[in-house]
């Protein structure tokens, strides 16, 4: 079949998957965390690192349901757990915004939230985009993940500023009445898209640990999650600290997610048609510079090191998706991408608490973003010797 019988045939799971994925908790929570950050440690007298529990303990709640959500989504389907998922999202935030009264009751809520919602990320909706597509997979995932662009642009450009005018509480409320607007439409579209389930039984789990590529990959994405994740959280009162007002650094921010909508849907396209491992190797070793320039180039330098790490959280989580859907076998991929998707959830929780408590140490960013500029040249390197070890299997 071809890739544009492929998009007549699914376009409902394309267009559902994307707007699913831009209502879920890997956008509108997670884009929205460092929006929150300095509001919540103003009020109730927080230091940096104190507020960073917040991303740290809900990231690593999340790492804990993955692999459950996943063996789930391959036992229930994707539809089902997706937008059940969404409403409790839609749940959690207004809770957030009602009874947050300190730092015990914020992270106690934000444990709830991650534990609850983990079925809103990106794994069900990329499921059933492995079950539709084929020819054309990497464009369409990379279209279906551009909704997590699409939270980084638009939560920079207005949250900053009707929390500056309303407060955090009708930030976390406005959040919640959103999802709980548009997730009739997402249930409609992926009620009439194809769904898909696993086929034959679901294999051990020990399988896909033991997974000639799964140790390497691990590692990898651990490496890029936890510099680039940490970077994002952290981006706002990065700038603000430097002197922009909250609205100016949330515009700021928002080339963050214009970026990785570029990204992903470049990344989807070359992933159709150039090895995954040498697009993504160029990807985050330009990240990589682009931390410095965010690190040493002076506010000149804020847009282009934006853009260039925008340009790499556009790539990662297509990557997973991507690999799981052509290393693992089929009746696998729920949990070989949430085993996955957990470590990158771990790095995502580690970056922005280790960012937090280098600030507190150095009262600044610049040795964070050494730090993960490291990271990302180590990410770039595994990347690039797992292309090396692939083509030495194969006896190319």
């Amino acid at each position: 079949m071809s890739g544009r019988e492929e998009f007549r045939r699914g376009w409902r799971i394309v267009l559902g998957g994307f707007l699913g994925i831009a209502l879920g908790v890997s956008s509108l929570y997670f884009y929205s965390l460092g929006i929150f950050l300095k509001p919540l440690a103003a009020e109730f007298g927080w230091s940096r690192s104190q507020a960073s529990l917040g991303p740290l303990l809900g990231t690593g709640c999340a790492a804990l349901m993955a692999i459950p959500v996943g063996r789930l989504a391959d036992r229930i389907g994707s539809a089902r757990l997706a937008v059940g998922s969404l409403a409790l999202l839609a749940g959690s935030f207004a809770l957030l915004g009602w009874i947050a009264t300190g730092l015990a009751s914020f992270l106690a809520l934000t444990a709830v939230l991650s534990l609850l919602t983990a079925g809103s990320s990106p794994l069900p909706f990329t499921r059933l985009v492995v079950g539709s597509f084929s020819t054309a997979r990497g464009l369409a995932l990379g279209i279906v993940l551009a909704g997590t662009g699409l939270g980084s642009i638009l939560l920079p450009a207005w949250l900053p500023g009707f929390i500056a005018d309303h407060g955090w509480r009708a930030g976390f409320h406005l959040l919640a009445g959103l999802i709980t607007l548009l997730l009739p439409v997402v249930a409609l579209l992926l009620r009439g898209g194809l769904e898909t389930s696993a086929t034959g039984t679901v294999p051990p789990f020990r399988d896909v640990l033991s997974h000639p590529a799964f140790a390497r990959l691990a590692l990898v994405f651990a490496l890029a999650s936890t510099a680039v994740l940490g970077t994002i959280v952290h981006f706002v009162p990065m700038l603000t600290d430097a002197g922009m007002s909250p609205r100016q650094a949330g515009g700021m921010t928002a080339l963050i997610g214009l970026a990785a909508v570029a990204g992903r849907l470049a990344t989807g396209w070359l992933l159709d048609r150039v090895r995954a491992e040498a697009v993504v190797t160029s990807l985050f070793l330009a990240a990589a510079a682009g931390m410095l320039l965010l690190a040493f180039g002076g506010p000149a330098a804020v847009p282009a090191g934006a853009l260039v790490v925008g340009l790499c959280v556009g790539a990662e989580v297509d990557l997973i998706a991507y690999l799981v859907a052509r290393d693992f076998a089929r009746a696998a991929y729920g949990q070989a991408y949430g085993a996955l998707y957990t470590v990158f959830l771990i790095g995502g929780a580690v970056g922005p608490a280790l960012a937090g408590v280098i600030y507190d140490l150095t009262a600044g960013y610049r040795g964070w973003l050494g730090l993960a500029a490291l990271l990302l040249a180590g990410a770039g390197t595994g990347m690039s010797g797992a292309r090396r070890a692939s083509r030495a299997r194969s006896g190319t």
